[in-house]
C-alpha cells in the first residue's frame, strides 16, 4: 500500500446557521483500501473556537453510495472547548449517503417532467423530492420550481435535506394568498 498518495486536505465551512464544517478533499475510494492507516490531515485550528490543541479523537463509520461497507472517517477534539470534529468529504451533503451531484441529477431530471433516475433508489429519490417541494413552499415560492431550485444552485445548497444544519433561510416571496389569522372564543366552562 503506498500512503504517499493519500491524503487529505481539509478546509472549513461556516454554515448559514453559525456552523462551522470540516469539509475534507478526500478520495473515497483510498478511504476505503487504507482504511484506519488512510493518513489525513490534521487541522490547524478548531472549527469551533479557533485553538491550535487539537488531537486525534479516533475514527467513525460513515457510509456512502457506491462503498458495500462503511468507512472509517477521522475525528479531532479540542481540550478547551470539547468540541469534537468528524471529517467529511466535500462531495457529501451532511447526513446524506449520496453524493451532492447524484442528488441534483435527480431533481433536475423531475423538473424536466420525467421519471426518476433508474440507477438510483426510487424511494430515495421520492423523499428528496418531497423535501425539495417542501422548502420550496416553506419559502413561498412555490409557483416557480426551476427559480427556486436555480437560486438554491447559486449559492450552493441543494434543498433536499430536512437537516438545519446545512439550509440557511431561503428568501421569502411574495405569497400568492394573504395572510390572515382566526381567534377564537373559549366556551365558557359548564359542571353539567
Amino acid at each position: 500500500m503506498d500512503r504517499s498518495l493519500a491524503a487529505s486536505h481539509c478546509s472549513y465551512i461556516l454554515t448559514p446557521r453559525g456552523k462551522t464544517l470540516l469539509i475534507c478533499r478526500i478520495d473515497l475510494e483510498k478511504v476505503q483500501e487504507l482504511g484506519k492507516h488512510f493518513r489525513w490531515e490534521k487541522p490547524g485550528t478548531c472549527p469551533a473556537c479557533g485553538s491550535s490543541r487539537l488531537w486525534g479523537h479516533g475514527f467513525v463509520l460513515r457510509f456512502f453510495f457506491g462503498f458495500a461497507f462503511g468507512l472509517w472517517m477521522k475525528r479531532w477534539r479540542c481540550p478547551d472547548c470539547g468540541a469534537v470534529h468528524t471529517a467529511r468529504p466535500a462531495d457529501y451533503i451532511p447526513g446524506m449517503q449520496y453524493s451532492y451531484s447524484v442528488q441534483k441529477a435527480s431533481i433536475e431530471v423531475k423538473l424536466a417532467g420525467k421519471s426518476f433516475l433508474k440507477t438510483i433508489s426510487r424511494q430515495n429519490q421520492q423523499h428528496w423530492w418531497k423535501n425539495f417541494l417542501s422548502r420550496s413552499r416553506e419559502s413561498a415560492n412555490w409557483t416557480c420550481l426551476h427559480t427556486f431550485f436555480r437560486k438554491g444552485r447559486e449559492t450552493g445548497q441543494l434543498p433536499v435535506t430536512k437537516r438545519p444544519i446545512y439550509r440557511e433561510s431561503w428568501p421569502a416571496a411574495v405569497a400568492p394568498y394573504l395572510s390572515f389569522a382566526v381567534t377564537v372564543k373559549p366556551r365558557p366552562f359548564n359542571l353539567e
